[in-house]
């Protein structure tokens, strides 16, 4: 089952707004979203792409910035 719309808008805000002081938190909850996902539903790819920018982020990268 897809996600809930205001479920997935507010996890999109929080994976926009992240920085080195708030990554961890937004990783657990994109994680946490995740879990409940077939792995062949198309949010569960949508979060895992998500996944990959925030570890980036905490990483000290810059997501769209080449490195």
């Amino acid at each position: 089952m897809p996600l809930d719309r205001d479920v997935k808008a507010a996890l999109r805000q929080d994976v926009s707004t992240a920085n080195k002081s708030n990554v961890a938190d937004v990783i657990q909850k994109v994680e946490a979203a995740r879990a409940g996902l077939a792995p062949d539903d198309k949010d569960y790819e949508r979060l895992g792409g998500w996944l990959d920018d925030l570890k980036a982020i905490s990483g000290g990268g810059v997501i769209g910035k080449a490195s």
